[in-house]
């Protein structure tokens, strides 16, 4: 009965008492019905590891939807960031285009420029060699009166 009683959905019946005329069980009867309530405690068994199996599966399952929801919303992060640099890069490439434009325009004026400042300077030190102060752009009449 104690076997019995553990089976799911079933439930001890009162005990009979065999009527005389049916005659007693086999060994083999006895046997048979050991391993039927053997193999019935066994089936459960298994179903209840199975069902532990699945509860473990189902929250596995849910640990890794909670991972897979946070890393993508990382990545989403991370894309949005990405194009933001994306767009500052580019933005930071245009300037960089134009003032290095702007720059190969102006250079050739501030090479001129430095070159008119030398050339000032080597007349300066030229005509400053004769004993004179000579300005720039200015004839130095002095050299010539005696």
């Amino acid at each position: 009965m104690e076997f019995l009683a553990a089976l799911e959905g079933w439930e001890p019946r009162p005990a009979v008492k065999p009527e005389p005329s049916s005659p007693a069980k086999t060994p083999e009867e006895e046997r048979r019905l050991r391993r039927m309530i053997s193999n019935r405690l066994s089936a459960r068994r298994s179903r209840m590891r199975k069902q532990r199996h699945l509860e473990n599966l189902q929250s596995h399952l849910n640990r890794l939807k909670s991972e897979n929801r946070d890393l993508s919303n990382r990545l989403g992060a991370l894309v949005h960031y990405s194009l933001l640099l994306r767009g500052e890069n580019d933005r930071l490439l245009s300037e960089w285009t134009v003032l290095y434009n702007r720059l190969t325009e102006i250079e050739p004026v501030i090479r001129f420029q430095q070159f008119q400042r030398l050339s000032s300077l080597t007349t300066a030190a030229i005509c400053g060699g004769l004993g004179s102060s000579v300005t720039v752009g200015e004839p130095n009449l002095s050299s010539l009166i005696v």
